[in-house]
């Protein structure tokens, strides 16, 4: 099974990283019922979360539920879930609250950078879009009862590299998220404990 990492992130968040190489056949059953997943691509995402979650815990028996806003719930755990082509992140902790998000490294992103990318911060490399849109994805999922708005959420100057940290500022609630990130040719990665 193509686990690529495990990463201890302080003393009580932990995050995994899965290349999803395998078929969903091939993956660990979850003490769930599959039978709403029809496409085989959200199957075999749901079923590398729940093998994520059991490398992370060492439990096979943890249920994944989400509240009315979508977001994940294990009882005892907070967590977050996220995917895109041929990869999962999971990221939790027992205390803090945690987000993860992960794209696949494209241009698709340039299309679409006025729904995201404020008048006043920088935005003309990919690699910047790209930790932009995560990272706000990233701020979203960890407050997400305050549903805030991608415009309502500023990145800090900062200039893109394989890795680091970027602080996005709550501009509705004023406040500041450290929000790290990982670049490469797959995929930006970014996530944050709160």
């Amino acid at each position: 099974m193509p686990l690529i990492r495990l990463q201890q992130l302080g003393a009580d968040a932990r995050l995994g990283l899965w290349q999803m190489t395998e078929d969903a056949a091939a993956l660990p059953v979850p003490p769930e019922d599959l039978s709403r997943y029809h496409s085989a691509s959200r199957l075999r995402e749901r079923l590398t979360a729940y093998a994520l979650l059991r490398e992370m815990t060492g439990r096979a028996d943890l249920v994944i539920d989400h509240d009315e806003t979508g977001r994940p719930l294990v009882d005892g755990w907070n967590i977050s879930i996220s995917h895109t082509r041929g990869w999962a992140a999971l990221i939790q902790s027992r205390s803090k609250a945690v987000a993860v998000d992960i794209e696949f490294f494209s241009d698709r992103v340039s299309r679409v950078r006025n729904r995201f990318i404020r008048p006043d911060e920088d935005g003309d490399s990919l690699a910047y879009q790209l930790i932009n849109w995560s990272a706000k994805e990233t701020v979203y999922k960890l407050l997400g009862r305050e549903n805030l708005q991608y415009f309502e959420m500023r990145l800090l100057s900062f200039v893109p590299a394989a890795q680091g940290r970027v602080v996005v500022e709550d501009l509705k609630h004023p406040r500041r998220v450290e929000v790290d990130y990982e670049l490469n040719g797959d995929f930006v990665l970014t996530h944050a404990v709160d």
